[in-house]
């Protein structure tokens, strides 16, 4: 059981929680960003072909396999999966982590050679990001019932620098680790330049590897100016990697970890699903509302408060989505500001999730005065049938969203202006009644035949009905007081204070 609570975990958090250590704020490695494309033409494929019930049963079969085979590789080279972000993940090698195997080194260093011992972090990321492409090709055709393929593609970002390890939220809802720093800025912007089955380091990577490494050639990012080499191979032919890089950790010896010391980490739905033995049936199709919300305002490289800053926060989003029964199930770190992503309807539902949503949505946007270091925050909202539950690997995995709505609701929290948050056609009528929206103009969508209509939510309606009473010949007789206290209750509630009133008599 704490072996797959464990999973929930980076390891090398597990480790330190093995050891009763905390990991350092302020580390120095690599981060290495895969972003994997091909599982929505899968998805599509499987569905019409299976069924939307089988389809998601095999499409996730599909993505834990491919996950499997991904984190076995970060693993291997002392590697850590950070977090998840739909089809992506990020993962940091630190230059300080205690491997349960010797560090890295080189076997039979050439004594005469100038070349110096690359930073070991540095190293095993970019071996890591090339295993991870050669683990990829068996996915490259992938067999579809009707004896077609489709295929699945990486693409693989690394750079190197020092860097921030957060733990920020609630411990009574959960904590979250958080990769912050250039390093992680810089694997964005290198993904963004590489194409399908490209591995890209940074100069500061390429300049740590030096002669290493055999580079196709320079990319430059027009935003920030910072250079990518496209990698070609790892040139060790006259110094060769120890096997003995490879760690040897295995995540069954987490399993002497308390469930206790695991329950902080896990959102509370999951944790009481696993305690249940219902761990591996997580993962459903349902309906269920994504909400999307972009920050800006933390300074992660230079602002020695950002930890706290980002805590504040985190616990006032934790603390609005608790009241309106919604679930933070993502929180990443970006190079154009950072977003989360919340649910409603997943993993507990309710019949007007699309309304608590909303109101939580509204809520968040009014920000308090404490948090006035952030810029305003901006939204999206969508509604619809949602791939839930856990996906990953055996020894390290999240429990997440994926589907349509959660890329819609994604792309309306990037077309959002700040202060503003925008929700799809198909949220509007179950909102209509209860919030105030202003229709925009439709939004082209690719694969949609029309384009998308949109509202802005601008605020909630404020109702008051009072029904009608019945009119009574005789005179009330007695009971002043709680007649009285009746009507200050009504009084309350047209005031939009709800109240509960109960009347026990005899029959």
């Amino acid at each position: 059981m704490e072996t797959a609570l464990a999973a929930y975990l980076p390891q090398d958090r597990c480790r330190a929680l093995a050891r009763g250590e905390d990991l350092p704020e302020r580390t120095s490695g690599a981060a290495l960003f895969a972003d994997i494309s091909g599982f929505t033409p899968l998805t599509e494929a499987l569905d019409r072909a299976l069924g939307a019930r089988r389809g998601v049963e095999e499409v996730t079969r599909q993505i834990n396999r491919v996950y499997d085979a991904l984190i076995d590789e970060v693993e291997r080279y002392g590697g850590s999966v950070i977090g998840f972000a739909g089809d992506a993940m990020t993962c940091w090698f630190d230059d300080a982590e205690r491997l349960e195997t010797r560090d890295l080194r080189l076997e039979n260093p050439d004594p005469a050679s100038s070349l110096q011992p690359p930073a070991p972090a540095a190293v095993r990321a970019t071996t890591a990001a090339l295993a991870l492409q050669a683990a990829m090709r068996q996915f490259g055709a992938i067999k579809l019932p009707d004896g077609s393929t489709t295929a699945l593609a990486l693409k693989v970002a690394v750079a190197s620098g020092p860097a921030r390890r957060l733990v920020v939220g609630d411990g009574a809802i959960q904590l979250l680790d958080v990769l912050a720093g250039a390093p992680l800025l810089r694997t964005a912007a290198g993904e963004h330049l590489a194409a399908q089955g490209e591995v890209l380091i940074d100069q500061p990577t390429a300049t740590a590897l030096g002669d290493l490494i055999a580079v196709t050639e320079w990319r430059s990012d027009e935003q920030t100016g910072e250079r990518f080499a496209v990698l070609r191979e790892l040139n060790i032919e006259n110094e060769k990697l120890s096997s003995e890089l490879i760690s040897d950790v295995s995540h069954a010896q987490f399993s002497m970890l308390d469930s206790q010391l695991l329950r902080p980490w896990l959102l509370p739905a999951v944790y009481e699903r696993h305690q249940a033995g219902l761990g591996d049936f997580l993962t459903e199709l349902r309906p269920a509302v994504a909400l999307f919300i972009q920050f800006r305002g933390i300074d992660y490289v230079d602002d020695a408060d950002a930890g706290i800053k980002l805590d504040a926060f985190i616990r006032l989003v934790q603390a609005t989505l608790t009241r309106y029964s919604g679930a933070l199930i993502q929180l990443t770190i970006g190079d154009k500001g950072s977003y989360l992503q919340a649910t409603f309807g997943a993993p507990i539902a309710h019949e007007d999730d699309p309304r608590r949503a909303a109101r939580a949505a509204l809520a968040l946007l009014a920000l308090p005065e404490q948090l006035a270091f952030l810029s305003p925050l901006q939204a999206g909202i969508s509604h619809g049938v949602l791939r839930v539950g856990a996906y990953g690997g055996a020894s390290r995995r999240t429990y997440g969203a994926m589907g349509d709505e959660v890329n819609l609701a994604a792309r309306l929290m990037q077309r959002a202006a700040p202060g503003e948050a925008l929700i799809n056609g198909r949220v509007q009528p179950a909102l209509a009644a209860d919030f105030t929206l202003e229709p925009l103009e439709p939004i082209p969508l690719k694969g949609m035949p029309e384009p998308l209509p949109i509202f802005r939510l601008t605020g909630e309606r404020m109702r008051s009905v009072r029904l009608s009473e019945p009119a009574y010949a005789l005179p009330m007789v007695g009971r002043a007081t709680e007649l009285a206290q009746i009507g200050e209750k009504l009084e309350l509630a047209l005031t939009s204070r709800g109240q509960v009133i109960g009347i026990t008599a005899e029959a």
